[in-house]
């Protein structure tokens, strides 16, 4: 198979895709599909000038009016390459289970500060998922909290941590809300979206994975904005 056959078949299973997500039975141009799934779809919406450009780039290399598909030049590889990549992420989107998938350190309201401190220290984490004694959620402690309710309650040379919980420390953290739960099935680029998106008007320190993204199921795994960087360049 030619380059060119690759870019074509390759193209045309896009365009079934979007035909599909349109779900409508009208019938729409390439570049209308991509511009109304866009809107709701991020890898669509990750991906959108470069699918312009390659209908651009089919238009150029089918020659309709002789016969159906005739190609008249091949494309690069590197573009039949992103195609394809393209082609991957819409069909076959990575999702964020298993490639987040870990053991979460977690602590109970009722637990001690000091035991966050040595997890702050032994392993540098920076984001704690709370629940209350009952399992349910509380809240997502952060590093930055703690710093921030040390600021206010050192008050002299020595800071006294005994009978302090988790609980106590919580409500200082400005950072208390900046999260999201989010299904297993979740795609990468969705994940990223979420990070790079505003949520009343502050970014998300984490997004908590459970198995339909509710925070009542047993977190799968955690993710930080600089760990979604790694896998999405």
């Amino acid at each position: 198979m030619s380059r060119a056959e690759e870019f074509i078949a390759s193209y045309h299973r896009i365009e079934d895709y979007l035909s599909r997500e349109m779900g409508d039975g009208q019938h729409f141009s390439f570049s209308n599909m991509v511009n109304r799934l866009a809107k709701h779809n991020p890898i669509i919406e990750r991906y959108k000038e470069d699918l312009h450009q390659m209908s651009q780039l089919r238009n150029a290399i089918v020659h309709e009016r002789r016969e159906p598909d005739f190609i008249i030049a091949e494309p690069h590889e590197s573009i039949v390459n992103l195609i394809l990549e393209v082609e991957k992420e819409l069909l076959h989107p990575r999702q964020v289970i298993p490639l987040f998938r870990k053991i979460v350190t977690t602590f109970d309201a009722d637990d001690s500060l000091v035991a966050v401190l040595g997890e702050i220290r032994d392993k540098n984490y920076s984001q704690f998922p709370v629940y209350n004694q009952d399992g349910s959620w509380r809240g997502l402690l952060t590093k930055k909290g703690v710093t921030s309710w040390l600021a206010e309650t050192v008050d002299g040379p020595h800071v006294s941590l005994e009978g302090v919980q988790v609980k106590d420390v919580l409500h200082h953290d400005p950072h208390l809300r900046r999260y999201r739960f989010i299904a297993q099935e979740t795609s990468v680029i969705e994940a990223h979206h979420h990070f790079i998106s505003m949520k009343g008007g502050v970014r998300l320190d984490a997004l908590l994975i459970t198995e339909t993204g509710q925070d009542d199921e047993p977190l799968l795994g955690i993710i930080r904005p600089q760990d979604i960087l790694y896998v999405i360049g």
